[in-house]
Formats: structure tokens, C-alpha cells, sequence
């Protein structure tokens, strides 16, 4: 797992940090979190601390169900997700960009799916977590 810029266990993050680190990324953040708030049911939002040598993670769950985990880097973010063998499986017919495609391949398949990380800096980067994202939501 990546770590987190945000490490320190004793103070919880906000927007406002969380801004400041990603700068000029915060608004591909923000339109995630927006994104998946309108898309999904019951979106609940959690700030999870993974101890000192991973720091704070924010995780967006639906209906008990882990949806992204969004990991602040400097200038960037991370999105991790899960994607179960008939997800990969739809994916592999989306039409997703090949470098995607090759970090969904590399990943080891896992009893819960495969855990896949994307670092976002560019709005085409979102467009494909979004796809991906609805992928694992109706599979």
C-alpha cells in the first residue's frame, strides 16, 4: 500500500488538508468523491488510519461494500479497489485503455478479487476509474 502524505495519527484529515497536498489534483479528487456520491446508494464516507507506515486512507463504502480507497499523495492520489474475476472479466471487453488493461492483468488474483492501484493526475484517468468503478458495482 502506498503512504499516505497524511501520517499523523492524532490529527483526522479534512478537505481543507487534503487539498493543500494534492493542490492542483483536488479537484479530480472532488469529483470523485462527488461522482460516487451520486451515483451509488448509501454512500458512507470514512477516514481510515492504517498505522504510521501507511497514514490515512479515505475510504467511500456502499451498502457495507468497500467502493474506492482514495490515498493522498503529494500533488496526486492514489485509488485502490478490488476487482472480483467477473469484473476483470467485463473489463477486459470495455475497451479500457491498454495501460489500464496491463495493471488489471499484472494484478494477483486474490480469494476477494484483484487489488488494483491507480495513481490519478489527469482528468482521462478519472473518466476510466469512474468506468471501472461502475464495472465492480454491477458485477
Amino acid at each position: 500500500m502506498a503512504v499516505s502524505i497524511l501520517v499523523d495519527k492524532s490529527v483526522v484529515p479534512d478537505s481543507g488538508m487534503v487539498a493543500a497536498v494534492l493542490a492542483d489534483s483536488y479537484p479530480l479528487w472532488d469529483e470523485l468523491v462527488t461522482h460516487v456520491n451520486e451515483t451509488y446508494p448509501n454512500v458512507t464516507e470514512e477516514w481510515k488510519h492504517y498505522g504510521k507506515a501507511f497514514g490515512w486512507t479515505f475510504k467511500l463504502i456502499s451498502k457495507k461494500r468497500n467502493l474506492l480507497f482514495l490515498v493522498p499523495l503529494e500533488s496526486c492520489f492514489r485509488v485502490r479497489f478490488v476487482l472480483g474475476e467477473r469484473a476483470v472479466a467485463c473489463a477486459e471487453t470495455a475497451n479500457l485503455p491498454k495501460e489500464i488493461m496491463e495493471v488489471i492483468r499484472a494484478a494477483t488474483p486474490h480469494v476477494e478479487g484483484r487489488s488494483i492501484d491507480i495513481d490519478i493526475t489527469l482528468h482521462e484517468q478519472l473518466e476510466v476509474i469512474k468506468s471501472l468503478l461502475k464495472i465492480k458495482y454491477e458485477n
